[in-house]
């Protein structure tokens, strides 16, 4: 696994003797079994952050009962995480480019696995709350610090693909949680603590093993060296020099003694000297704040104004309707095998998801009326938008539902994420980042659109896999993009900036679909069917960027 930029950038240094950038440092080291061990740890990360945003949706189907959960108690759980996410967005990184990219990986994620267990043992939908959006609050910290990190020990002759591939681990971890859900949801697991003051369900185990890869990603990261970028920037060279050292070794197999790079770059020295000013070690943190409030006013001006209001509205309106559909998505699956299942139907089960979402409401509010659960359910009493009788304050689909097929489903729409990402990774350079947001998010919102119409669990999946599939892809060829429209010193914020108001959609997205609910079945499927078709059409304005070079 020995690289050939080690003999080129020997020599080169070897004729000149002058001080090595990082990246004719970082390339010296090659590319081998440090960089593979790097990826390995990086899949526990990207799983991790995938459980904290997304586990309650697969709680909610069980928990409801034990929780006395409304539509709106649900939307509000679902939400929650990204509003602590959108809380902490500057402090993280602020935290980072003071105090290292490590440090704040290990605390991060430790606290994260903290947070899941607390969660977990939380009795009432306050404390979960709570805990979630703490938990929402600390994760953004790693998940943005990660990108930084994996990308400051990679060349750039590599770099492009690590991200690629932890699109990849993030389409595993939507697969592994539904199959750890379906592996421990089901099973009748009630301990009682204190009487019967303090219970813990079997979501509630779930919850808990949801921690784990946040706890072994946490562990892992402890054994890992400081990002040498970072070392660099802060003028702490030579411990910079001994991590690239030990990359080489690892990398090559030689000793790092034989490391061609003897000397770097003082990046203090030449931000000083392009600044014009002198290095004011106390004043850090305002100089760090001030350039932050730069960057925000820059991209709020011409040339930027254009392209950074393309960004955050096409993204907003990505993750509307994505993080809406998705984490509501196991909710609808246990609906239809409910329908589809229940013996005292008095009617054929072949309706549409909107004859399946009126039963559902209508039978959840007969049982809240007194009315015997053994009553037939006459075609006369469903109607596709009888929801005039739903009370947004008490407890909707009362009866928890743990069918595997719900799981199962879960998982396939996982599959095909992974599938269709392979896929895009071998495409990409042909078909580009602009033709996937215009023409796959218009597929993804009429797969929206159609879910009205669908009347078999296998059609009702086919577009739920298209429609998250897609807006999923779309979302990341949208960062893509973000990159080669801004230069180099705005690029950090502006897919910071980016991220946030995404999720600032998927928290919109999340409390106003329960409500559209109550007015019908219509509503929220054309919310998250138009959202995609009208965000595609503004997609078209957004600069071409295939083999743009950066700036």
């Amino acid at each position: 696994m020995m690289s050939n930029d080690k003999d080129v950038t020997k020599g080169e240094q070897g004729e000149t003797g002058a001080p090595a950038d990082f990246e004719t440092a970082i390339g010296a080291t090659g590319y081998g079994r440090f960089n593979v061990l790097l990826l390995l740890v990086a899949m526990p990360c990207c799983i991790g952050t995938v459980f904290e945003t997304t586990t309650m949706s697969y709680v909610l189907p069980s928990a409801e009962c034990d929780l006395n959960l409304s539509l709106v108690d649900k939307g509000l759980m679902n939400a929650v995480c990204y509003a602590g996410m959108i809380s902490s967005a500057f402090f993280w990184g602020f935290l980072s480019d003071t105090y290292g990219r490590k440090r704040l990986l290990v605390y991060g994620y430790f606290l994260d696995a903290a947070f899941n267990v607390l969660c977990a043992i939380s009795q009432n939908v306050v404390a979960i709350m709570i805990f979630k959006f703490m938990g929402g609050f600390i994760i953004c910290g790693p998940f943005a610090v990660l990108m930084a990190y994996l990308s400051e020990f990679h060349s750039l002759q590599h770099r492009s693909r690590v991200m690629i591939l932890i699109g990849i681990f993030y389409s595993i971890g939507n697969m592994l949680l539904p199959s750890l859900a379906w592996a421990i949801i089901p099973q009748q697991w009630d301990f009682r603590l204190l009487g019967d003051s303090f219970v813990i369900h079997s979501w509630q185990i779930f919850l808990a093993v949801c921690c784990l890869p946040s706890l072994l990603s946490g562990t892992c990261v402890v054994f890992l060296p400081e990002s040498p970028k970072f070392l660099m920037s802060k003028g702490r060279n030579q411990q910079a020099l001994t991590v690239f050292q030990t990359l080489y070794s690892l990398n090559t197999g030689n000793n790092r003694n034989e490391y061609p790079i003897k000397e770097l770059v003082n990046e203090t020295l030449v931000d000083t000297a392009e600044a014009k000013t002198p290095v004011e070690t106390g004043s850090s943190s305002q100089s760090g704040l001030k350039t932050g409030m730069q960057q925000i006013l820059v991209m709020f001006r011409k040339p930027h104004l254009r392209n950074s209001v393309l960004a955050y509205s096409v993204q907003f309106g990505i993750l509307f309707g994505l993080n809406t559909f998705r984490l509501w998505v196991p909710q609808l699956f246990t609906i239809i095998e409910e329908y589809e299942q229940d013996p005292n139907l008095s009617f054929p089960s072949d309706g549409t998801l909107c004859d399946m979402l009126a039963y559902k409401v209508n039978k959840s509010n007969s049982l809240h009326g007194g009315v015997s659960q053994q009553t037939a359910v006459s075609p006369q009493d469903v109607h596709l938008n009888d929801f005039d009788a739903l009370d947004m304050d008490d407890v909707v689909l009362c009866e928890a539902t743990t069918e595997g097929s719900m799981y199962l489903n879960s998982l396939i729409i996982g599959l095909v994420g992974v599938c269709a990402y392979l896929i895009t990774t071998a495409l990409i350079n042909s078909i580009g980042n602009r033709n996937i947001l215009v023409y796959g998010l218009t597929t993804s919102g009429i797969c929206g659109l159609l879910l009205y119409w669908a009347k078999s669990r296998l059609t009702i999946l086919a577009l739920s896999a298209t429609y998250i599939t897609i807006a999923s892809i779309g979302s990341t060829a949208l960062v893509g993009s973000v990159v080669a429209m801004f230069p180099t010193s705005m690029r950090t914020m502006v897919v910071s900036l980016t991220m946030m108001f995404g999720r600032t959609g998927s928290i919109i997205g999340n409390l106003l679909f329960p409500y559209l609910m109550s007015l019908g079945c219509w509503p929220p499927l054309l919310m998250i069917g138009a959202i995609q078709i009208v965000v595609s059409l503004i997609a078209t304005t957004i600069p071409r960027t295939l083999k743009k070079p950066l700036q």
